[in-house]
């Protein structure tokens, strides 16, 4: 966007009180009446000038030259009589040689000691009030390249008749003249319909009144637009279009009708190929920012648009979409588009006001769909209660401060890719990289490549910290990274750790269709409250988890109740789930390929399966299981394959849960399904034979969006077996 230039004026209007004009039928001020009080009409010829040191705001400019037109014409009133007559330019002006002064010549029936008052544009006068009152129209026109705007470039003059003369006139405006200079850098002609400017108040006045001394008396008719009608005139690629318009004054005196933070907006509306399209110039730009954004120095006339001063703003016009400075832009809805690094700073810092809104980063925009951080120290957003939509882009190498990239999310963020975070300083309160506390939604997120060290007990997960009550996360995973406890002894509490989440909680929190891939888990240490530390999940309490698996490398050193996918389920449930990493090191407490602690009469565990690779020695055999360490609660449908560890359970109920192969557990895929139908009916996810050679020694199911199993008996069988 090309710089913009401002040019000094006069100064304001005479400051004057707010008050309404009535009908004011003029009346003689002499004896007598009619044109006997003033004589018999005479020719007169007179000077009028416009004031050029003042870069007055005239719409007709030539050359740079603030000019009469050869038709020009103005009304003359003799304020004594009552009586009005037209004034024309002299036949003599040359037009081909514009000038600010010409000879004006006309009838009139005037006195020595008359006042005469001249209003341009001219207009039919019958009392006062008729030509005490401008009033500008709700759209104007211009249907040329250079505009003469003499409809709405308000002038007014005043004298005295003295030595049977009409004096000299010089004309000072009633208005301030906005003239958009639109160069087209876009690769096509655009036809250009309308040119907006719009504030978020009613400051533009639609009309004002003068007193007999050409003093603004009134103002009304408050609109929040100026819209300029350019009748679709073709403006060529590179070529350059003049658009003019004049204001009536937001400054009256002491008045001032636009504060410095009011938000200015410029739009054009545009032909282009045919199809309506509109141009953002400015967007929201508080007037006091006006000099930084654009060039255009408001604070000289403190922000206002003064009579007699001319405003020109030069802007690039093209139809393609150009980021914003500020690297993001609130649209007409109020939601945010961001671009690039800068606006995700931006963003951060209006948050505040945009609490609800939808945020989307523009990946069409962001070179690679990639935002690098650069390690840059990222300070959260303490609550989101919008949409976060990642539309598919990677940040990288962010450094969060603390808790996560938001704290709280009541809201949903989507689609969006983490690579290589990390933390600025040990871990040591609820944290989640994504977000320590979700609330709400969270879909389709992947974190890759975590980096993070926790020396606190508290709610931790590669994702998320924890999931509460009704809240949902789905289809999102935490593919990659290294999540590393070392607390201290002394600390009391417990550590609830999972490769996604740490805790889930409450019947209605939700894990569904989510994973995590080569995650190293490493629990060397212990506080004084045992951890509960899962690939997936460290606790769920009362939490739901279905269709999820973890391939999490565990090595814990410490008293950590550990579970291959859960360390501790607690009334909880799982569905169509399975872990297929492994465990290693040295347990003490709860430990299983599947579960550490499967704990209540409430909980649920049917359709899983354990895989987890158990290299982990026990110094209690009672606590330590290939799928469960401790099951006080329910399990249906379930499977472990395990070629050194042969108890389901360290202890108590081994029900439902049944030591197999891998073939052998590939047979069972059609009875897992009608379990997984029979527990949910309508789930969305089921297993089938992972066909890959390369991970199906550990995985042999993997889960599929579900598809119809056949039920028992009749022809769904056929010769009667396994399908």
């Amino acid at each position: 966007m090309k710089r913009v230039y401002y040019l000094l004026s006069i100064g304001l209007l005479s400051a004057i009180g707010l008050t309404s004009c009535g009908e004011d039928e003029i009346v003689n001020e002499n004896a007598g009446g009619g044109d006997d009080a003033a004589g018999e009409l005479a020719d007169y010829t007179l000077t009028a000038s416009i004031r050029q040191s003042e870069a007055l705001g005239r719409a007709n400019i030539q050359e740079g030259v603030y000019a009469w037109n050869s038709e020009d014409a103005f009304t003359l009133l003799n304020r004594n009589t009552g009586k009005n007559y037209r004034f024309a330019i002299s036949s003599a002006y040359n037009a081909a040689q514009p000038k600010a002064e010409a000879e004006f010549v006309g009838q009139a029936a005037v006195k020595n000691g008359h006042k005469v008052i001249a209003v341009f544009p001219e207009k039919e006068i019958k009392a006062f009030n008729e030509v005490a009152t401008f009033t500008m129209p709700e759209v104007c026109t211009q249907t040329a390249g250079t505009a003469e705007l003499k409809a709405t470039t308000y002038m007014i003059a005043a004298g005295n008749v003295a030595d049977n003369k009409i004096p000299a006139l010089t004309f000072s405006p009633l208005t301030a003249l906005v003239q958009f200079n639109l160069t087209n850098t876009s690769d096509r002609e655009l036809k250009i319909r309308t040119i907006t400017m719009e504030t978020d108040d009613n400051v533009f006045p639609a009309e004002v009144k003068i007193n007999d001394n050409g003093e603004v008396k009134s103002y009304s008719g408050m609109r929040k637009k100026v819209i300029l009608d350019m009748q679709g005139q073709a403006l060529v690629v590179n070529g350059t279009l003049n658009g003019y318009v004049n204001l009536l004054p937001t400054t009256y005196g002491d008045t001032r009708l636009i504060g410095s933070n009011a938000p200015l907006s410029i739009t054009v509306n545009v032909l282009n190929n045919d199809q309506e399209q509109d141009i953002i110039l400015l967007k929201e730009v508080p007037m006091k920012d006006l000099k930084n954004k654009i060039g255009l120095d408001m604070d000289a006339s403190a922000y206002q648009f003064a009579a007699g001063r001319l405003y020109k703003m030069d802007f690039e016009l093209d139809y393609r979409f150009k980021v914003p400075e500020e690297g993001y832009l609130i649209d007409d809805d109020g939601n945010i588009h961001i671009y690039n690094k800068t606006g995700l700073l931006g963003w951060k810092q209006i948050m505040e006001q945009h609490r609800g809104v939808t945020v989307t980063l523009e990946k069409e925009y962001i070179e690679n769909g990639v935002i690098d951080f650069g390690n840059e120290i990222w300070e959260p957003i303490s609550a989101f209660s919008g949409t976060f939509d990642g539309n598919g882009v990677t940040i990288e190498n962010l450094m969060i401060a603390e808790e996560g990239f938001i704290a709280n999310n009541n809201g949903t963020i989507r689609n969006l890719t983490l690579k290589n975070p990390g933390f600025s300083s040990d871990i040591a309160t609820g944290t989640g990289t994504l977000a320590a506390v979700n609330n709400s939604i969270i879909e389709n997120c992947s974190i890759e490549g975590l980096t993070a060290t926790v020396t606190k007990p508290a709610k931790v997960g590669g994702l998320v910290g924890q999931n509460a009550q009704g809240a949902r996360i789905e289809n999102s995973s935490v593919v990659s990274g290294t999540i590393t406890l070392r607390l201290n002894a002394s600390d009391s509490g417990n550590a609830n750790l999972g490769g996604l989440v740490g805790e889930n909680y409450s019947g209605t929190g939700l894990i569904i269709n989510s994973f995590v891939g080569a995650v190293a888990i490493i629990h060397p240490t212990n506080s004084a409250g045992a951890s509960n530390v899962g690939g997936l999940v460290g606790y769920n309490n009362l939490g739901k988890i279905k269709g999820c698996y973890s391939l999490a490398e565990m090595t814990i050193n410490c008293s950590a109740q550990a579970g291959g996918l859960i360390g501790v389920n607690a009334n909880g449930t799982a569905l169509a789930s399975y872990a297929a990493g492994t465990i290693s090191g040295r347990v003490a407490n709860n430990t299983g390929g599947l579960i550490g602690f499967n704990n209540g009469g409430t909980t649920i565990v049917t359709a899983c399966y354990a895989t987890t690779l158990l290299s982990a020695t026990t110094s209690n055999s009672g606590k330590f299981g290939a799928f469960m360490g401790t099951n006080s609660g329910n399990a249906a449908e379930c499977y472990f394959i395990n070629e050194t560890v042969n108890n389901a359970t360290g202890n108590n109920s081994s029900n439902g849960i049944a030591k197999v192969t891998a073939e052998s557990l590939r047979s069972k895929v059609r009875y897992l399904n009608l379990a997984i139908e029979e527990a949910e009916p309508g789930f969305g996810f089921n297993f089938k034979v992972n066909e890959d050679t390369g991970t199906n020694t550990l995985q042999p199911l993997v889960l599929q969006p579900a598809v119809s199993v056949p039920g028992f008996g009749g022809s769904d069988f056929g010769d009667g077996g396994d399908i």
